[in-house]
C-alpha cells in the first residue's frame, strides 16, 4: 500500500482528495498546515505529496526543498488555482513531479497519484540495482597480490581519477585478454570508479547480436525502416547517454560494422536505421576482445584504422597460468563466496586440493577456476575439499616429463625439485644433431635450421668456451 499525503488547508477539498485516494488502496494523511505537513513528512514518509501551494502559515513552495531533504525519492504534486500556471512552472522546476490546477478532477488525481508512485517505485528499484551493481563491481572483486594485479588495479584508479573521463570525448579504452580473465570486470570497475558511475552501463555482446540486427541495436531505427519495425526505437549508444557502452568481443565484430562502429566514433554521432538525420552521443567506449586483434589485421579479418582508433588505453589481462601466485587468494574467495550462496558451513582446502589448482593449466582461467570451486562446494560432502572433489579436465599436468631425443638420447624434465637450464637442453639438442649425422656439420645444421657457421660456434662453445672471441 503506497502512502500518500494531502497538504491542503481547504477541509472540504482535503476530506474529498482524501476519500478518494482511499478508495483505490492508498494510506492517506492530511495536513492543513506548512508546520504540519513537515512533522508529517518527517513521520509518515509518504510515497507521494499532494501539496497546495497557498497555505495559511506559508508559501508551499518553499516546503519542496525541505521534502527533499527528508526524502529525495518522495514525488511532490503541486496544486494551484487557475490561472496560476507560471507557480506551478516554477514548482516544476523545483523539482516537484507534476502540477493539477483548482478545481480538481478527482479521476486525473488518482491517475497522476498512481503514475508518481510506479516512477518512485521504479526509481527507486533502478537506484537498488545501480548501487548492488556498483558494490559488485567494487576494486576489491579484483583478487590477487602479484604484480599484474597490482599494476591493474592502478591503471584503473589513475583513469578513473582523470577528469578526461569526464568529457564528450573521453579516451577510449581497450582490455584485451583470454576468455575468462576477468574483462567485463575490468569494464565495471572503470566506470562504477569513475565519474559517469551514476549514468548508464551498458553492457554489449557483440557475438550474441545477430548480424543482420546488429545497427539497429546499436544506433536504433526509425518506424518502417524494415519490416517490422512497427515504431522507433532507440539504439543502445542513446540508451546509455552520459555513461558507458562496453563493447564485449569487439574482434568478433563482422566487417561492415566495424566501418559504421569507426564512422559513430570518429564524428561522435549516430544514425539509426531509416533516418536521414544524425545524433550526437556522449558515452565513453570501452572494447573488450580475447583475440589477437593485430593477428586478425594480418588477415584481413579487422580494420587497422579501428583498431588504432581503439588503441587509446590498453588494458592487457594476463592468463591466470602466468600469476600462479593469485590462485590461493582466488581460490579462498569463490570458496568463501559459493559457501554463503548455498547456505553451506564454512569449508577449507586440503593440502593436496591447493597443490592441484596451483599446478593445473586453467585454459578457462578465473572462470574456470571459479566453477570448479562451485561445483566442488555442490558436491563435495566433507568440512575440507580435497583434489579428488575438484572437476579438474586432464588432472594435474605431470611435474616430470621425458623429451625423447634422435639416437636414442632423452633428456629428463623435473619442474618441481629442478630441471636442466635451458643452455644445457640446447647443447644435449645441438651435439644430438652433430652425432646423428656421423658429425657432419652441414647436415646438423640443415636439420636444425641454423648456419654451419652458427653451429661450429655453439659447439666450440660448449667444449672450451675460453677460446671462443
Amino acid at each position: 500500500m503506497s502512502r500518500v499525503l494531502v497538504v491542503e488547508d481547504e477541509r472540504i477539498l482535503a476530506k474529498n482528495l482524501g476519500e478518494k485516494l482511499t478508495a483505490h488502496g492508498h494510506d492517506v494523511n492530511i495536513a492543513y498546515t506548512c508546520r504540519d505537513a513537515l512533522s508529517m513528512n518527517e513521520d509518515f514518509l509518504p510515497d507521494v505529496i499532494v501539496l497546495d501551494l497557498r497555505l495559511p502559515d506559508g508559501d508551499g513552495l518553499a516546503l519542496l526543498p525541505q521534502f527533499r531533504t527528508v526524502s529525495p525519492s518522495t514525488n511532490v504534486i503541486v496544486v494551484t488555482a487557475h490561472g496560476n500556471e507560471r507557480i506551478a512552472v516554477d514548482a516544476m522546476k523545483a523539482g516537484a513531479y507534476e502540477y493539477l490546477t483548482k478545481p480538481i478532477d478527482l479521476e486525473e488525481l488518482k491517475i497522476v497519484v498512481e503514475r508518481a508512485v510506479d516512477h518512485r517505485q521504479m526509481a527507486e528499484s533502478m537506484s537498488f540495482l545501480r548501487d548492488r551493481q556498483q558494490e559488485h563491481s567494487s576494486l576489491d572483486r579484483i583478487v590477487g597480490q602479484s604484480e599484474a594485479v597490482a599494476s591493474l588495479k592502478e591503471t584503473i584508479q589513475r583513469l578513473t581519477r582523470s577528469e578526461a573521463l569526464r568529457l564528450c570525448d573521453p579516451p577510449l579504452v581497450l582490455i584485451t585478454g583470454e576468455t575468462g580473465t576477468g574483462k567485463d570486470l575490468v569494464a565495471q570497475a572503470i566506470h562504477y570508479h569513475g565519474p559517469r558511475s551514476k549514468k548508464p552501463f551498458i553492457h554489449v555482446n557483440c557475438t550474441a547480436i545477430p548480424a543482420a540486427l546488429f545497427e539497429s541495436e546499436l544506433f536504433g531505427h526509425m518506424r518502417g525502416a524494415f519490416t517490422n519495425a512497427a515504431q522507433a526505437k532507440r539504439g543502445l549508444f542513446e540508451v546509455a547517454e552520459g555513461g558507458t557502452i562496453f563493447l564485449d568481443e569487439i574482434g568478433h565484430l563482422s566487417p561492415e560494422m566495424q566501418m559504421k562502429l569507426l564512422h559513430a566514433i570518429e564524428h561522435r554521432g549516430i544514425r539509426p536505421v531509416g533516418s536521414t538525420e544524425a545524433r550526437s552521443i556522449n558515452v565513453h567506449i570501452i572494447a573488450a576482445t580475447n583475440r589477437d586483434l593485430q593477428d586478425a589485421i594480418d588477415k584481413g579479418e579487422f580494420r587497422e584504422d579501428l583498431y588504432h582508433r581503439l588503441h587509446v588505453v590498453l588494458i592487457h589481462l594476463p592468463p591466470l597460468r602466468e600469476r600462479p601466485g593469485d590462485i590461493p587468494l582466488l581460490a579462498e574467495h569463490f570458496l568463501a563466496l559459493h559457501c554463503r550462496r548455498f547456505g553451506s558451513a564454512p569449508r577449507s582446502f586440503s593440502e593436496d586440493a591447493m597443490k592441484a589448482m596451483c599446478r593445473y593449466s586453467w585454459r578457462g582461467n578465473i572462470r574456470e577456476l571459479n566453477h570448479a570451486i562451485e561445483s566442488a562446494v555442490l558436491q563435495s560432502t566433507g568440512s575440507v575439499i580435497q583434489a579428488k572433489d575438484l572437476p579438474l579436465i586432464g588432472g594435474e599436468p605431470e611435474p616430470q616429463i621425458r623429451v625423447s631425443m634422435v639416437g636414442g638420447r632423452h633428456i629428463d624434465l623435473d619442474f618441481e625439485n629442478g630441471c636442466p637450464s635451458l643452455e644445457e637442453v640446447e647443447q644435449t639438442i645441438l651435439q644430438a644433431a652433430y652425432d646423428h649425422t656421423g658429425q657432419n656439420l652441414s647436415r646438423a645444421a640443415r636439420i636444425l635450421g641454423i648456419t654451419r657457421e652458427a653451429l661450429r660456434y655453439r659447439l666450440k662453445l660448449s667444449r672450451n668456451p675460453e677460446n671462443v672471441a
